[in-house]
């Protein structure tokens, strides 16, 4: 977080109302840093009360878990349930989907847990959070597995969209039916199986590119975000189809004049 240009507290040494769990992704893939340094900025506009756990934050081992290291999880969950025992917030908000499924159903957190599209809802709701210029644009949007088809938050990110003035237009596989982007279940971490002509995000790009006025693929997870923009270079929709976070429409919408 040093690009964001102020300290943000330490949730071990400050009081705060939300404490921000980015995960693995959100923090370290350089690719997702403009839309974690976006979330910031929003939570920040917004006057939102908030912190991190800066290193001892731990990966929260959903991936790990879904591919069998069950011992590894354990460990992995008993270092961020002492970072948490330590920290002073209310609520915890994060980017990450995947980390979202393990700390509300798997850490024992009685479900003060929130996924970021649900806290931008509140924000814009409340309106702590005003939109100043709408994003006018046709798009669709994509539900990651452990947002949705998990968890069953599927409207959140939809009123968001609403609310910037987004036509959506839904992919005929959405909400509980969704498609997978390829990279849950541990997946993104290997290779390919041999004989797949196709991967998922491929297959998911595509059906984003064949609705009539879609140019805009709205994420609302660091690994949809990645799996999408290299599939949409794979599969040479580069000039037919771009990938964008919630959070940098959201935060593009609600910028005051002239900035």
């Amino acid at each position: 977080m040093a690009e964001f240009g102020r300290p943000v507290k330490d949730v071990r040494k400050q009081p705060a109302e939300y404490l921000w769990f980015l995960g693995d992704y959100a923090s370290y893939d350089p690719r997702l840093r403009p839309v974690t340094l976006a979330l910031a900025r929003l939570l920040e506009r917004a006057g939102v009360d908030f912190g991190i756990l800066y290193e001892a934050e731990q990966n929260t081992g959903n991936d790990v878990r879904r591919v069998g290291e069950e011992g590894l999880f354990e460990a992995l969950r008993e270092k961020n349930r002492k970072a948490l025992e330590r920290g002073k917030f209310d609520w915890i908000v994060t980017s990450d989907p995947h980390s979202y499924h393990a700390l509300k159903n798997e850490y024992g957190l009685n479900g003060k847990v929130l996924h970021y599209t649900e806290l931008l809802d509140r924000l814009l709701s409340s309106g702590k959070l005003t939109v100043r210029d709408g994003e006018r644009l046709r798009a669709t949007y994509h539900d990651p597995c452990y947002l949705g088809r998990y968890n069953g938050i599927f409207e959140p990110p939809r009123r968001v969209l609403k609310s910037l003035g987004v036509e959506l237009v839904e992919m005929p596989r959405n909400r509980a039916g969704s498609f997978c982007c390829g990279a849950g279940g541990g997946r993104i971490w290997m290779e390919d199986m041999p004989g797949v002509h196709e991967r998922p995000a491929e297959s998911r790009v595509k059906e984003a590119a064949a609705l009539d006025g879609v140019r805009t693929l709205v994420v609302s997870c660091p690994k949809d975000l990645v799996m999408f923009q290299d599939a949409v270079k794979t599969a040479g929709l580069e000039k037919r189809l771009e990938v964008k976070d919630l959070a940098e429409l959201v935060e593009r919408a609600t910028l005051p004049p002239g900035e």
